[in-house]
């Protein structure tokens, strides 16, 4: 019996499979070394606010710190992209590799966007990077709105002039959104009109220019117009008043009579699922460092009195379960409110 035949045959298979064996070993050894070289090239840093809001400030900020030497040393490039209340920055994330070279800007929000019917994406086809700041918000209106100088003023009005009043704030099913429905149903508060807005840097400059007549949004977003006497803030949407000497007399909705729980803001960032660890670890550990920055603390916070530090990066798989977690619950209250369908 000829068994030439076989034992080539058999080293032939051995060859093709040592060969397939060395590629797969040869791609491993390439994206470890990948890797261990990020950054090696411009990252991108998708905002899902609109230009001149307070989230786009801080978006900046943080691009700015980031590309210094001392933190990641290659240039951070912010894009802008609100559509769909937040639907697509997650299509956009989705859509780009998972090398840690794009990553998203994203808020507690997006416990209600990803609830939303047109969502397409789930929080499974992402990875919270990292919680880094919550936000504290506040009501406003013109100085010289002739009817509303506090707040029991505008539930005088609304009680007086139902279906009338209107208040503006970020997004539908953001968590203004959510908090401005809470208001409404607290027997304390007031049911005004939602008016969605891509930021609230939109709400902001229609309240200065007299086309929205009562705003929400970031405390130190309102600064500026305070200082100049063209607003005046007449609510603290939290549990205790701030300590801004521009916000110091503004009752807190605790003060008010309100007893609602407040959804705390908070912002952070995502990596599409699959990044891997390293470089997560790598874009968590300089994200860090921005947080604890002179600039971040002396400048930015001194600026922004609505900011709260509250970084947490210590176990992102616990964020991500707790995030889930959040989107449920979320879920359960947008369905007992009538926003979405059960």
């Amino acid at each position: 019996m000829n068994i030439l035949p076989r034992i080539s045959q058999r080293i032939g298979t051995a060859a093709a499979l040592f060969t397939s064996a060395t590629a797969v070993m040869a791609f491993a050894t390439v994206a470890t070394a990948q890797d261990s070289n990020y950054p090696s090239k411009p990252i991108e840093l998708v905002c899902t606010t609109s230009p001149g809001s307070g989230t786009s400030i801080w978006c900046e900020m943080v691009a700015g710190e980031l590309k210094k030497d001392e933190y990641l040393g290659v240039p951070i490039n912010v894009t802008y992209k609100n559509g769909g209340s937040n639907h697509e920055p997650t299509v956009y994330l989705s859509e780009q590799p998972a090398d840690g070279y794009t990553f998203m800007h994203m808020s507690r929000s997006f416990t209600s966007y990803f609830n939303l019917p047109h969502f397409t994406k789930t929080p499974d086809d992402f990875h919270l990077l990292a919680k880094f700041e919550q936000t504290v918000y506040g009501v406003a209106v013109r100085c010289d709105d002739p009817e509303i100088k506090s707040w029991e003023d505008l539930v005088a009005y609304n009680e007086a002039n139902p279906g009338k009043l209107t208040m503006g704030s970020n997004k539908v099913g953001s968590t203004q959104h959510l908090q401005h429905t809470m208001i409404g149903r607290d027997p304390a508060g007031a049911d005004l009109g939602f008016v969605p807005y891509k930021g609230s840097g939109g709400v902001v400059k229609d309240v200065i220019g007299g086309h929205l007549r009562v705003g929400f949004g970031p405390a130190g977003v309102w600064n500026t117009h305070i200082e100049a006497g063209t607003i005046c803030p007449i609510l603290t949407l939290n549990e205790e008043r701030l300590e801004d000497p521009l916000w110091a007399d503004v009752p807190s909705i605790r003060d008010v009579g309100m007893s609602y729980n407040v959804p705390h803001q908070w912002q952070g960032f995502m990596v599409k699922a699959g990044t891997p660890p390293e470089v997560m670890d790598t874009l968590a550990a300089a994200l860090k460092k921005v947080s604890e920055s002179d600039h971040y603390r002396d400048t930015y916070m001194v600026q922004n009195p609505h900011v709260v530090p509250a970084f947490d990066a210590a176990d992102r798989d616990k964020l991500m379960s707790d995030f889930k977690d959040d989107v449920a619950e979320t879920r359960l209250f947008l369905i007992k409110v009538g926003m979405i369908d059960g």
